[in-house]
């Protein structure tokens, strides 16, 4: 197992933990970041990518694509829609609603509640399950 996928893991747990302590905020952040480590466990798991090879291609992929989160999502979709084209709009659609609230939870003068805490572990969640079926984890 890479280190990457023991940090999503860990993130996955942190967010739930972070719940039931109604800490709702904070767990947005690593409700979002479990799957941004999920994903680049993929990139070395699936893809065979180095992490030499990651670095380099990060570099220019975030100044092409506005940023590494952004680069790594349109990696992932890039390879779903030859996967199983039908995946992509589920995909999109729940890393686009967790990215959202991780900006709201991270950069807004906003107090995150309970619903949406969960709703965004769900979320992630989701988008996992997603990755587990489509891609070697």
């Amino acid at each position: 197992m890479s280190d990457w996928k023991e940090k999503s893991e860990q993130n996955q747990k942190s967010a739930g933990t972070l719940i039931n302590n109604k800490l709702y905020s904070p767990s947005i952040h690593c409700s979002y970041y479990s799957n941004i480590q999920l994903m680049l466990h993929i990139l070395l798991n699936d893809f065979n990518k180095s992490e030499s090879d990651i670095d380099s291609e990060s570099q220019t992929g975030s100044n092409e694509e506005k940023g590494f989160h952004n680069w790594l999502k349109n990696l992932i979709t890039r390879e779903l829609v030859t996967r199983d084209f039908m995946s992509v709009r589920d995909f999109n659609n729940f890393f686009g609603q967790l990215k959202s609230l991780r900006i709201q939870s991270d950069y807004k003068n906003q107090i995150i509640i309970e619903s949406r805490a969960k709703g965004g572990l769900d979320l992630s969640k989701r988008i996992i399950d997603l990755l587990e079926e489509k891609f070697k984890v």
